[in-house]
């Protein structure tokens, strides 16, 4: 293995700690965005669908909230990876906005998306007009591994709270000298 190859496993959990915050464009930080006359209004900005992450340090635990408002537990995946230092979460996120208020997102044999509408009344007003699905994929650098096979997850409120035990250190084990 080269030195180089290396010297970036090694520093990759550092790298990405450092990206983490400059990650993040105003638009996505609350501050609103001048948009374009020539903004396609089926784009979607790449910060739009990057959950807000909290992560904080509880005794032996790690606790990472994530910001998924309307996401269904269904639609979400968890995974601790890279030997128990990452955890990525991803989902998908069905957006039902129509032509009516009654405008589902519907999927179909061959993997579209549908709209079917309700006829329950007359539409006065929609602002809404946007339909299909987004995905979405976050992962968290965390200092030190975990114990993937202890980890919790609870979704409350478009909140995602996982508990992540911290594992044992193999490497700082006592040896006993004779």
């Amino acid at each position: 293995m080269s030195l180089a190859r290396q010297f970036f496993r090694e520093f990759r959990p550092f790298f990405h700690m450092l990206e983490e915050p400059l990650g993040r464009s105003p638009a996505y930080m609350g501050f609103p965005r001048n948009r374009s006359l020539l903004d396609d209004p089926f784009f979607r900005h790449p910060e739009s669908l990057r959950p807000a992450v909290d992560v904080t340090e509880h005794g032996n635990n790690y606790v990472v909230e994530a910001e998924v408002p309307g996401v269904k537990k269904e639609n979400l995946q968890v995974r601790v990876g890279d030997g128990g230092r990452s955890v990525t979460i991803e989902g998908n996120v069905v957006e039902r906005r129509g032509v009516g208020a009654g405008a589902e997102a519907t999927q179909s044999a061959d993997g579209t998306n549908a709209v079917a509408t309700k006829s329950d009344g007359n539409q006065i007003s929609t602002e809404r007009s946007l339909v299909g699905t987004s995905s979405f994929s976050r992962t968290v650098w965390l200092p030190r591994r975990v114990d993937s096979s202890n980890v919790s997850a609870k979704l409350d409120d478009g909140v995602l709270t996982l508990t992540l035990p911290k594992a044992e250190d193999p490497e700082s084990i006592n040896i006993q000298v004779q």
